[in-house]
């Protein structure tokens, strides 16, 4: 008896599927399995109703068909197989049709066809139809993987190009936009005091002097509110543009300290015109810790998650729908739960969500590859994803994250020393920068110090050369010709000491290489759209410090100027 069960032990199980509708034909198949040391587990169809639900409902690793049955016949069996967009070993077993018919069938992809007296080579055919379809998953999978890989770097460069196309110009409409603020207080303010200059009997000699002044502080007080509202507008912009940078970050595998809630608010805003329309949103953040990610393919799994949701609900019933966005730390994990009230996934569809290139989705709205990145991702992360899905309830996805072992927080070196709040001293400033409506733009911020602009850096070097001194030079990262990487290194190598007074600006989308070389020098770094508050702050600062390296002009060199 326990012979009996070790051998049991020892067999291979096999999931066959039978084409056949005679019992003891499948009969004989089944045993040629077990004469080889085959526990096969099967099942007998003889329509294709009955094959449909089969292929549905269960898995299977080899189908055996009977070429002609009375209500369906082999070609029928593989065509339904191939429709069906699965690939398993399908095995021709007959005995009633010739060579012809075998050469045939094999055309059209059958594996393999086999006479009902000469069953010797199915086990044989069978094990070397599973090895093949096994590497041909293999290749599938190594396939999705590459075109997963692809597509993460296409939107990932062609977020980086917009982000940084955008953020050129909104330079120089934020920078604008202050001077235009700085001008007309100045404007409001002299316009002021002539009012006030105006003598008692002006006054009431002069009503239209009054009512002049009446009507400059309604304009002033007009242009305010439009420069307001400009500047706010800039602002929002300015979110979209660095929200969009979090997609565009090349450094995919780069891990670290990520807050869970500061990515969840950048995929929302992301994420805003597809909901607004479709669902109010409810946000429940618990206390979590950060977690160990990568900020921007965190971003890319929430924001496919969200759109989803907004996909699953009809437009125009905001007022009837959900889409609710929790965290909470759960058993030492950190977990973001995505919730929608909308159509919900069919049983039989739930298991395939995961898979490349599955989409319910109308063909141009969908590529089914989606949650495919997104299992991806999750799983390098050593995180994983789950689903719950009620037809007609609604669907809730939970993101599972494994907790940063030590939370950091990097930011931009600053100088130390505290600056007073009016600089006695004015500086010689070199700007370097393609874009000319941003050098422009930047003269007028820097006032009243002395601003030289170039647009390439190889003139900004044959200046340097001729013995030009300046104070700091504020100088793009990426610019055509010779980068600002390429000019730094020209100074470090013909004038030291003046690399130190090197300021980059950068649109803010780093590669590989210029992520490395502003983490390896010292020099400061402007992110653009440049914040006006942020510039002055850091050329206060360098020219207020008495410091050998950043050459100030002393009040000596001024008054001969």
């Amino acid at each position: 008896m326990s012979g009996a069960k070790e051998e049991s032990a020892t067999r291979k199980n096999l999931r066959v599927l039978l084409v056949e509708d005679n019992p003891d034909d499948a009969e004989l198949v089944i045993l040629e399995l077990q004469r080889a040391g085959y526990q096969p587990s099967f099942k007998r169809v003889q329509t294709g109703e009955e094959m449909t639900a089969a292929l549905t409902n269960e898995a299977w690793e080899v189908i055996v068909s009977d070429h002609s049955l009375p209500k369906f016949s082999a070609p029928e069996a593989f065509a339904l197989v191939r429709a069906m967009n699965i690939d398993i070993p399908f095995i021709i077993v007959s005995g009633t049709v010739g060579e012809e018919v075998a050469v045939k069938a094999m055309r059209t992809g059958v594996h393999d066809f086999l006479l009902k007296g000469h069953l010797k080579r199915l086990v044989a055919a069978i094990e070397r139809e599973i090895r093949e379809a096994d590497m041909r998953a293999e290749r599938r999978k190594i396939q999705e993987q590459l075109l997963i890989s692809e597509r993460m770097a296409s939107m990932g460069t062609l977020a980086a190009g917009v982000a940084h196309e955008i953020n050129n110009p909104l330079s120089v409409v934020v920078g604008n936009l202050h001077v235009i603020r700085q001008d007309l207080e100045a404007l409001v303010g002299r316009l002021n005091e002539q009012a006030g200059a105006l003598s008692a009997t002006d006054r009431l000699t002069g009503p239209s002097a009054v009512d002049e002044s009446v009507q400059v502080d309604a304009v002033a007080s007009a242009l305010r509110e439009s420069v307001r509202d400009a500047e706010e507008a800039a602002e929002r912009v300015r979110v979209i543009v660095r929200d969009l940078r979090v997609f565009s970050r090349p450094d995919d595998d780069l891990r670290g300290s990520v807050d869970v809630h500061k990515v969840l608010e950048s995929s929302l805003r992301m994420a805003r015109n597809e909901l607004r329309q479709r669902a109010r949103i409810t946000l429940d953040f618990g206390t979590v810790p950060n977690v160990d990610g990568n900020e921007g393919r965190l971003g890319q799994v929430f924001l496919n998650l969200l759109v989803n949701a907004a996909h699953a609900i009809p437009e125009g019933r905001t007022g009837q729908n959900d889409i609710a966005v929790r965290t909470k730390f759960e058993n030492g994990m950190v977990v973001v739960e995505i919730s929608d009230t909308g159509s919900g996934i069919a049983p039989d569809v739930l298991p395939k969500i995961f898979d490349a290139f599955f989409t319910t989705k109308p063909i141009g709205i969908g590529t089914g590859l989606g949650l495919a990145i997104c299992h991806r991702i999750l799983t390098a992360l050593n995180g994983r994803i789950e689903v719950k899905s009620q037809v007609d309830l609604g669907t809730t996805f939970r993101v599972l994250l494994p907790p940063a072992r030590a939370t950091r927080t990097q930011s931009v070196p600053m100088l130390q020393r505290a600056v007073p709040a009016t600089i006695a001293r004015r500086g010689s400033i070199l700007v370097i920068e393609d874009e000319p409506a941003l050098c422009r733009v930047l003269e007028r911020l820097l006032l009243p110090h002395r601003v030289t602009t170039v647009m390439r850096a190889r003139e900004a070097l044959a200046r340097i050369q001729a013995g030009e001194r300046f104070s700091i030079i504020l100088c793009d990262l990426m610019m055509p010709e010779m980068t600002g990487m390429e000019f730094y290194g020209e100074l470090i190598r013909h004038h030291g000491v003046i690399a130190n007074r090197v300021i980059f600006m950068s649109g803010g989308v780093l590669s590989p290489h210029s992520r490395e070389f502003l983490e390896r020098v010292p020099n400061l770094r402007l992110d653009k759209p440049i914040d006006t508050t942020r510039l002055h702050q850091l050329v206060d600062e360098a020219i207020g410090l008495e410091l050998p390296r950043f050459g100030v002009d002393g009040p000596e060199s001024l008054s001969s100027k």
